[in-house]
Protein backbone atom coordinates (compact mmCIF):
# COMPACT_ATOMS: atom_id res chain seq x y z
CA UNK A 1 0.00 0.00 0.00
CA UNK A 2 1.45 3.33 -1.06
CA UNK A 3 1.61 6.18 1.39
CA UNK A 4 -0.39 9.18 0.34
CA UNK A 5 1.60 12.26 -0.55
CA UNK A 6 1.00 15.06 1.92
CA UNK A 7 -1.46 17.62 0.67
CA UNK A 8 -0.15 21.06 0.03
CA UNK A 9 -2.38 23.61 1.67
CA UNK A 10 -4.52 25.46 -0.84
CA UNK A 11 -3.87 29.14 -0.98
CA UNK A 12 -6.94 31.31 -0.80
CA UNK A 13 -7.82 32.97 -4.10
CA UNK A 14 -6.18 36.30 -4.79
CA UNK A 15 -8.58 39.14 -4.04
CA UNK A 16 -8.69 42.11 -6.39
CA UNK A 17 -10.58 45.37 -6.00
CA UNK A 18 -11.31 46.84 -9.44
CA UNK A 19 -12.09 50.58 -9.35
CA UNK A 20 -13.44 52.27 -12.48
CA UNK A 21 -16.30 54.71 -13.05
CA UNK A 22 -17.30 53.00 -16.32
CA UNK A 23 -19.86 50.24 -15.56
CA UNK A 24 -18.92 48.40 -18.77
CA UNK A 25 -15.24 48.25 -17.78
CA UNK A 26 -16.27 47.05 -14.32
CA UNK A 27 -18.48 44.29 -15.73
CA UNK A 28 -16.01 43.15 -18.39
CA UNK A 29 -13.05 43.54 -16.03
CA UNK A 30 -14.75 41.46 -13.35
CA UNK A 31 -15.57 38.70 -15.84
CA UNK A 32 -12.05 38.71 -17.26
CA UNK A 33 -10.39 38.65 -13.83
CA UNK A 34 -12.71 35.94 -12.51
CA UNK A 35 -11.94 33.83 -15.61
CA UNK A 36 -8.26 34.21 -14.70
CA UNK A 37 -9.08 32.76 -11.26
CA UNK A 38 -9.20 35.88 -9.10
CA UNK A 39 -11.88 36.87 -6.60
CA UNK A 40 -13.09 40.32 -7.62
CA UNK A 41 -14.86 43.22 -5.92
CA UNK A 42 -15.87 46.25 -7.97
CA UNK A 43 -16.25 49.91 -7.06
CA UNK A 44 -17.28 52.75 -9.37
CA UNK A 45 -16.03 55.71 -7.30
CA UNK A 46 -13.31 56.55 -4.80
CA UNK A 47 -15.42 56.62 -1.61
CA UNK A 48 -17.00 53.27 -2.53
CA UNK A 49 -13.53 51.81 -3.20
CA UNK A 50 -12.26 52.97 0.21
CA UNK A 51 -15.35 51.55 1.94
CA UNK A 52 -14.99 48.18 0.20
CA UNK A 53 -11.26 48.11 0.94
CA UNK A 54 -11.94 48.67 4.66
CA UNK A 55 -14.83 46.17 4.83
CA UNK A 56 -13.47 43.23 2.89
CA UNK A 57 -10.40 42.49 4.98
CA UNK A 58 -7.52 41.24 2.88
CA UNK A 59 -7.22 42.76 -0.58
CA UNK A 60 -4.19 41.54 -2.52
CA UNK A 61 -4.36 44.09 -5.32
CA UNK A 62 -6.28 47.23 -6.25
CA UNK A 63 -6.65 48.00 -9.97
CA UNK A 64 -7.38 51.72 -9.88
CA UNK A 65 -8.51 53.96 -12.73
CA UNK A 66 -6.56 57.22 -12.94
CA UNK A 67 -9.56 59.36 -13.89
CA UNK A 68 -12.46 59.05 -11.46
CA UNK A 69 -15.21 61.57 -10.74
CA UNK A 70 -14.54 63.59 -7.61
CA UNK A 71 -11.26 62.28 -6.26
CA UNK A 72 -8.87 60.99 -8.91
CA UNK A 73 -6.72 57.86 -8.79
CA UNK A 74 -3.67 59.48 -7.11
CA UNK A 75 -5.90 60.93 -4.35
CA UNK A 76 -7.49 57.52 -3.73
CA UNK A 77 -4.02 55.93 -3.81
CA UNK A 78 -2.92 58.23 -0.98
CA UNK A 79 -5.95 57.26 1.11
CA UNK A 80 -5.40 53.55 0.41
CA UNK A 81 -1.75 53.93 1.50
CA UNK A 82 -2.94 55.60 4.73
CA UNK A 83 -5.20 52.59 5.39
CA UNK A 84 -2.51 50.05 4.45
CA UNK A 85 1.01 51.24 3.57
CA UNK A 86 1.72 47.87 1.91
CA UNK A 87 -1.28 47.92 -0.44
CA UNK A 88 -0.40 46.98 -4.02
CA UNK A 89 -1.99 49.24 -6.61
CA UNK A 90 -1.97 48.76 -10.36
CA UNK A 91 -3.00 52.10 -11.85
CA UNK A 92 -4.94 52.03 -15.13
CA UNK A 93 -5.16 54.85 -17.63
CA UNK A 94 -5.74 55.40 -21.32
CA UNK A 95 -2.95 57.97 -21.42
CA UNK A 96 -0.17 59.01 -19.06
CA UNK A 97 2.78 61.25 -19.77
CA UNK A 98 6.26 60.08 -18.73
CA UNK A 99 6.20 62.69 -15.98
CA UNK A 100 2.87 61.46 -14.61
CA UNK A 101 4.03 57.83 -14.72
CA UNK A 102 7.27 58.66 -12.90
CA UNK A 103 5.38 60.66 -10.28
CA UNK A 104 2.90 57.81 -9.70
CA UNK A 105 5.69 55.29 -9.24
CA UNK A 106 7.39 57.63 -6.74
CA UNK A 107 4.22 58.03 -4.66
CA UNK A 108 3.62 54.31 -4.34
CA UNK A 109 1.89 52.82 -7.38
CA UNK A 110 3.09 49.23 -7.78
CA UNK A 111 2.55 49.18 -11.54
CA UNK A 112 0.89 50.87 -14.48
CA UNK A 113 -1.34 49.43 -17.18
CA UNK A 114 -2.83 51.07 -20.24
CA UNK A 115 -6.51 50.94 -21.06
CA UNK A 116 -8.12 49.28 -22.86
CA UNK A 117 -6.73 46.17 -21.19
CA UNK A 118 -5.31 43.33 -23.20
CA UNK A 119 -5.77 40.01 -21.42
CA UNK A 120 -2.13 38.93 -21.69
CA UNK A 121 -0.76 42.29 -20.59
CA UNK A 122 -3.20 42.50 -17.68
CA UNK A 123 -2.31 39.03 -16.46
CA UNK A 124 1.43 39.77 -16.79
CA UNK A 125 1.14 43.06 -14.89
CA UNK A 126 -0.93 41.48 -12.10
CA UNK A 127 1.63 38.69 -11.62
CA UNK A 128 4.49 41.19 -11.71
CA UNK A 129 2.88 43.44 -9.08
CA UNK A 130 1.94 40.51 -6.83
CA UNK A 131 5.48 39.12 -7.03
CA UNK A 132 7.08 42.48 -6.25
CA UNK A 133 7.64 44.10 -2.88
CA UNK A 134 4.65 45.30 -0.88
CA UNK A 135 4.07 48.98 -0.54
CA UNK A 136 6.50 49.89 -3.36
Amino acid sequence: MKAKAPRTPRRPPIRILLVDDDPLICALGRELLENLGYRVEVATAGPEALRRFRQKGRTDLVILDYYLPGENGPEILEKLKNLDPEVRVLLASGFLTHGEADHLLRIGVSGLIHKPFRVGELETQIKKVLAGPCGH
